[in-house]
């Protein structure tokens, strides 16, 4: 047994070892990076979404895929992919920590999981680097650390398979992602961040700039083809493949975020800043503030998704379905998305029932979208003008 106390869980297929979570609470909050091993039962959605990406992505290659999850907790992820999914043709599992790596092979042993799986207790970049030599490099590497994955961005790059992969990333570190510690995002992402109300996809952006500036340099492209935001975290997974012409076409896609504060105009601008310094907003004059570099592109691919959310559904996961499902909806929809509360206030009004606001818009003839990203929120290609004059027709025929 574990030399610290361990509790029996269950989800999805697999029944598991992962520390007592009753005893890593912490002013009615469980930190999950206190444990002795690390287990988080707020990410089963993300592990979820995993096993179903993996699983389309196997599909899609009709061939067996090497797994790598580099930094493997109490190894639930990599046994759920093992045990829930048709195409793993090998695995590796690793975990810096001697404890984790302990009770993976419990939990391995546990749940009778056979085939080619190799657990090891390695620094994740120095696992990675081994891998980025050999011929025959991952087909799948899930990078979900603790925080940040930018320290282990470049490495997990090197080890993917060249003529194609699905590169799945976490980050926990919000607070510098979406604008709370701009300076920690420039050092860890070479990005500026804004406070605004839409900066969790500022932050799928931010994060895709730094990944595919990274894959670049290796003359590799990466494509965003799911996208989610849960919580306290975002998520992407990234297909790879080999060419400095496709890695030049998506480097044409960096650009920049310009802001208003005042009337929340914004625009996506590719290209690198010759003017944006002292851009006035359109709308109401004021300057306009700027974020980036960041992704410009598409951040979701419509068939991909598509085919996740298939698997979701046949398995009856309805949690999934329903986020994938969203995601899916709001595939082809404009770049950011407006949220009504912070809208009615720059307007001045009562926020109305969002329902009103979507009805409206499309009478006027504008295409609307609700986001997975915010419940009061809508992704419209009308301008935050119209909105504006929206909110502000619906008060006064309240009134």
């Amino acid at each position: 047994m574990a030399e610290f106390p361990i509790r029996l869980y269950e989800e999805g297929k697999v029944k598991f070892y992962a520390p007592d979570t009753k005893l890593y609470f912490e002013r009615g909050s469980y930190i999950p990076g206190r444990t002795p091993v690390f287990y988080n039962p707020k990410m089963m959605l993300n592990r979820d979404i995993a096993v179903y990406s993996l699983q389309a992505y196997a599909d899609e290659k009709k061939r067996g895929l090497m797994v790598c999850t580099p930094m493997a907790g109490c190894g639930v992820r990599a046994i759920r992919f093992v045990m829930e999914t048709v195409g793993v043709k090998s695995i590796v599992i690793n975990d810096i920590n001697p404890r984790a790596v302990e009770l993976i092979r419990k939990n391995l042993e546990f749940n009778k999981v056979k085939g080619n799986i190799t657990v090891s207790c390695e620094d994740a970049n120095a696992l990675l680097s081994k891998y980025a030599s050999k011929r025959e490099r991952f087909d799948l590497i899930d990078l979900d650390p603790f925080g940040s994955p930018a320290p282990f961005t470049d490495s997990a790059i090197r080890a993917l398979n060249p003529k194609g992969a699905l590169l799945c990333i976490t980050a926990t570190d919000l607070a510098p992602l979406c604008g709370t510690h701009p300076r920690a995002c420039l050092r860890k992402y070479g990005s500026k961040p804004l406070r605004v109300e839409y900066c969790h996809e500022v932050a799928v952006r931010i994060l895709t700039f730094h990944s595919l500036s990274i894959a670049a340099k290796y003359d590799l492209a990466l494509e965003p083809v799911l996208s989610h935001y849960a919580e306290h975290y975002v998520r992407i997974y990234f297909k790879c493949r080999l060419g400095a012409r496709a890695a030049d076409e998506k480097m044409r896609m960096i650009g920049y975020l310009l802001h208003c504060f005042s009337c929340s105009f914004r625009k996506l601008v590719q290209g690198y800043p010759t003017v944006f310094a002292h851009e006035e907003c359109p709308n109401c004059g004021r300057r306009l503030e700027v974020a980036g570099p960041l992704w410009c592109g598409p951040i979701q691919n419509k068939e991909f998704v598509r085919r996740v959310a298939k698997i979701a559904e046949k398995e009856g996961n309805r949690e999934a379905s329903k986020v994938l499902r969203q995601i899916l909806e709001e595939a082809d929809a404009p770049p950011t998305y407006y949220n009504m509360h912070k809208l009615s206030s720059i307007a001045g009004v009562s926020c109305p029932p969002i329902e009103n606001v979507i009805r409206r818009l499309m009478e006027k003839g504008f295409a609307v979208y609700r986001t997975h990203f915010s419940r009061v929120s809508i992704k419209t290609n009308a301008s935050s003008g119209i909105i504006l004059d929206t909110l502000r027709e619906l008060a006064l025929e309240k009134d």
